[in-house]
């Protein structure tokens, strides 16, 4: 169950930094990423300040397969 909650606020908070790079750049592009999460991986690979947090976006991911497949 932990790496269940430790995936989503990581998700969540690497979602979020994506937001606020974006909004400096586009603020419909940055509405999209608050509102679509896998459009922020999209987003994140065009954007070379977005890029950085990506790594932190696929380890939310990879905590969450591994809490899921763990709690079965």
């Amino acid at each position: 169950m932990f790496f269940v909650m430790a995936g989503l606020v990581l998700l969540q908070v690497v979602q979020l930094l994506i937001f606020f790079v974006a909004v400096n750049n586009s603020l419909p592009k940055a509405m999209i990423c608050l509102v679509i999460p896998g459009y922020v991986c999209v987003y994140a690979q065009k954007d070379p300040q977005a890029k950085v947090f990506l790594w932190g976006w696929y380890l939310g991911i990879a905590l969450l397969i591994v809490g899921v497949l763990a709690s079965a």
